[in-house]
């Protein structure tokens, strides 16, 4: 399957099942200048922006963009918010611009291990010194029958552990790969590429089809 396969799913497919978990208002201050990486359809970037955050969001999708400017001229966000259709490894921006990086839910459907990696990297280099990455990310769920037999199904495929092939609910064709995460993992992914831990914590995710299963939400420091 052709990396490029985010690409091809209709905007209006694209999964959006989490919300933004209460810590990130922790840490966030209005006028903060925010890219949103993978950001769908813009759900994120349009909370965001109502809270008086200025947002770039971006995403392979072109289909999904042109529905996030959509909504953003809806609600008159339009001078607020910013949608771009770029490759998050390639970031367009210079460095230090922003004020706080969003993954929601994104790593999930970078396949490639490299990639992960220059995606994390871009990242740090676009935020400023001491600036923040949030990223709630999904966990491997090895204690749910379902997703362990997904696990060890679609290895021969996938070739990574916790990677599975994710089916359109009503069709059951293959849409995308999506990859689950171990704790170590994510770590290694932020501490091998200029971030630390600031905060971590286990929560409930739904999935898209309505699954109740465990993820991790992290908001790393960069260093």
């Amino acid at each position: 399957m052709p990396g490029s396969h985010w690409t091809r799913i209709a905007g209006k497919e694209i999964p959006s099942s989490l919300e933004l978990f209460p810590v990130i208002y922790d840490y966030l201050e209005g006028g903060w200048n925010i890219l949103d990486i993978g950001c769908g359809t813009g759900n994120v970037s349009i909370s965001l922006a109502f809270r008086g955050c200025s947002v770039t969001g971006i995403d392979l999708n072109r289909e999904g963009i042109e529905l996030a400017k959509e909504a953003a001229s809806r609600l008159n966000l339009s001078g607020k918010l910013k949608f771009r259709v770029e490759d998050a490894a390639e970031l367009p921006f210079r460095a230090g611009e922003f004020d706080l990086a969003i993954m929601q839910a994104f790593l999930t459907t970078i396949v490639e291990k490299e990639k992960r990696h220059l995606i994390i990297r871009e990242a740090c280099r676009v935020l400023k010194p001491g600036a923040f990455l949030y990223i709630a990310e999904f966990a491997q769920n090895w204690h749910l029958k379902l997703y362990r037999e997904r696990y060890l199904r679609d290895f021969s495929f996938t070739k990574e552990e916790g990677s599975f092939l994710a089916r359109n609910p009503e069709t059951g064709e293959v849409e995308f790969i999506a990859h689950h995460f171990s704790e170590k993992e994510l770590f290694f992914l932020l501490l091998e590429n200029g971030f630390e831990i600031d905060y971590f914590k286990v929560e409930e995710f739904s999935t898209r089809t309505g699954n109740r299963v465990n993820g991790f939400v992290i908001l790393a420091k960069k260093v």
